[in-house]
């Protein structure tokens, strides 16, 4: 029964999520990033009251988890969502400095001027169209991981593989536990200095690890076509970067 009841959260629950997505990089100093997290608390409040204005449906700021491969990566990454067009529009035509304002009513103007121009950091926005996703098992909380992974499309035949092949499988982790959580993105445009070799972005949401006994039982429904749509779908995609990202604050 528990398994019916999820199959048919995957099937009713897609459309719940955001379909235009901004993620905006941000490189700080070292002695700029205690003023820069002060800064996101600054806005935190702003896209709280944003999102129920109807202006926005989410805000989270993650910081890049650094490893040896990632030294040179962006040091935090803002993500702002909004479920259509005319949801996005509004918010870009908002005068966003008399919004704050507003909403940080009772701080002095000195203080509002002192945190309105807190270090920002050398910044790149790439924004996104949501193709696909899974339902997204659990909840979202500060301190929690995700993957982001940056791909450059070499053919065409990229995002049916995604969405017809390998979504598939993500849906099976969906089910056995082993996954909260998947997102296809395809870029629409993105700032003079992005990085322009990136042409979509999925994110993942690990769950818990399988026994080995569900792994042998996972892996034993592998089919021969299986093992050829993997091989032949890696042709497709070309891997530009990949980075653990650690939640910092999120509004939804």
């Amino acid at each position: 029964m528990k398994k019916i009841i999820l199959i048919l959260t995957l099937i009713y629950s897609s459309s719940f999520y955001a379909q235009l997505i901004t993620h905006t990089s941000v490189r700080v100093s070292d002695e700029d990033k205690a003023d820069y997290l002060q800064l996101e608390n600054f806005w935190s409040e702003v896209h709280e009251q944003a999102i129920a204005d109807d202006l926005a449906q989410f805000w989270a700021v993650w910081k890049v988890v650094k490893t040896e491969e990632t030294q040179d990566y962006p040091d935090f990454i803002i993500m702002n969502a909004w479920k259509d067009s005319t949801q996005m529009a509004k918010a870009m035509s908002n005068n966003w400095r008399d919004y704050a304002r507003k909403v940080h009513s009772k701080m002095s103007n000195r203080n509002f001027e002192k945190n309105w121009n807190l270090a920002r950091g050398e910044r790149n926005s790439y924004n996104y169209e949501r193709i696909d996703n899974t339902v997204f098992l659990g909840q979202i909380e500060k301190g929690m991981t995700i993957q982001l992974n940056a791909f450059k499309q070499t053919n065409e035949n990229y995002e049916s593989y995604e969405t017809e092949f390998y979504k598939k499988w993500h849906e099976k982790g969906i089910l056995n536990g082993s996954r909260r959580w998947w997102e296809f993105n395809r870029l629409l445009s993105s700032s003079e200095n992005a990085n322009k070799d990136i042409t979509h972005v999925t994110i993942d949401i690990q769950g818990q690890e399988l026994s080995e006994e569900e792994q042998q039982k996972l892996w034993s429904t592998v089919t021969f076509t299986d093992r050829m749509m993997w091989e032949n779908g890696t042709t497709t995609r070309e891997i530009v970067a990949q980075a653990q990202l650690e939640l910092v604050d999120f509004r939804n």
